[in-house]
């Protein structure tokens, strides 16, 4: 009876023993990759915390971001690459024969990441914002842009950003997108009034555009509006 007990019990420590180093095995890609990411979630943070891209270090974190796709195809590693290579394409030290096709490798990263883990609104915003500066057909920029509504709506990090966009492309939004446009800006008043107004000081400030959304639906945002705008000017 104590044999068999005995045989049992090492047929357990040997079944965990097997379990374990399976476990270790199929998460040992992963593991590695987040090792490899590590300095890319480090000069990620610290462009947030200055605004300063680190134009000497930049291929560094490049090199990191890469290596740690080859080890595993994570959509968070292609969307810190995608972000690095949009980082040296604003750098301006960046030659500048050099920066569309920094824009380009940021957009088939973006791409990527948005294959992997469709529901990323910063990720969709950035792949309109790319197609924006890279002069693409409108419809190709509305896409994402509506994309990043539909997937963060309130997300008040993007609102202004959005409506910045939606503005320069209003004459080629449909009603849906006039909609949204408007939810957006309205959103912004009241979550993000003053990026919202140096929006608009920039992209409507004879509030042309922003009338034709708000007046009707919401008169007392716009007599706010125009008097912070009489105020600022």
């Amino acid at each position: 009876m104590r044999a068999r007990l005995s045989a049992f019990g090492l047929l357990i420590v040997v079944s965990v023993v097997f379990i374990s180093v399976a476990v270790l095995v199929l998460s040992w890609p992963r593991l590695r990759a987040s090792i490899r990411y590590l300095p890319v979630d480090i000069a990620i943070d610290r462009y947030f915390a200055d605004r300063q891209i680190p134009s000497d270090r930049l291929p560094v974190p490049i090199r990191f971001a890469g290596e740690a796709i080859n080890h595993n195809e994570h959509y968070r590693f292609h969307d810190g690459l995608g972000f690095l290579h949009y980082l040296r394409a604003l750098d301006v030290n960046t030659p500048a024969g050099d920066r569309r096709g920094e824009y380009r490798l940021s957009e088939a990263e973006t791409i990527e990441t948005l294959r992997l883990a469709p529901a990323q609104p910063a990720a969709w915003l950035r792949l309109a914002t790319l197609r924006w500066v890279l002069h693409d057909e409108p419809e190709s920029i509305i896409q994402p842009w509506k994309m990043s509504i539909f997937t963060g709506r309130t997300d008040s990090a993007l609102l202004a950003q959005r409506v910045e966009l939606g503005l320069g492309y209003w004459q080629s939004l449909d009603e849906e997108g006039l909609a949204m446009l408007r939810d957006q800006m309205l959103l912004a008043w009241r979550l993000q009034p003053g990026s919202l107004m140096r929006v608009i000081s920039s992209r409507d400030r004879q509030l042309r555009l922003t009338r034709e959304l708000i007046e009707h639906t919401d008169p007392l945002a716009l007599t706010e509006i125009e008097a912070w705008l009489e105020k600022i000017h």
